[in-house]
């Protein structure tokens, strides 16, 4: 069994009703697969949610396993993001947690924006598309 944290975009995308999008989570979940969230991904979904999706949020929030960002999934954000701007490259703070949280966790991360995880120490994957 593997653990999928989903972005804030696969999350959305699910929200609204995406087609592909719901798929591909009901695919992982039929498969045994557990699918997370983090308190980055909750805090955006609460900042940008519209109201009458607010039902639905809260449902699919209570489906997903929540994936405790920790002292040391914080310290490994911080060292992206030293990493990252030694290279020229910006990794924003809510990247680099989610990025920290599913390394410690051992969680493969779904996303839209793939180019705003390069880490190499954790697996990316982009949902499907239409």
């Amino acid at each position: 069994m593997t653990r999928y944290l989903l972005d804030t975009t696969v999350l959305i995308a699910h929200l609204r009703g995406d087609e592909d999008v719901a798929s591909f989570v009901l695919d992982l979940t039929s498969r045994g697969h557990s699918l997370c969230v983090s308190c980055v991904n909750v805090a955006e979904i609460e900042r940008g949610i519209r109201p009458r999706e607010r039902k639905a949020a809260g449902a699919l929030f209570d489906r997903l396993a929540f994936l405790v960002t920790t002292m040391e999934a914080a310290v490994r954000a911080g060292r992206y993001q030293v990493e990252f701007e030694k290279r020229g490259q910006t990794v924003h703070l809510a990247d680099a947690l989610v990025a920290g949280t599913a390394r410690v966790h051992g969680a493969v991360v779904v996303t839209d924006n793939v180019a705003d995880l390069p880490m190499r120490d954790m697996r990316v994957q982009r949902p499907p598309s239409p």
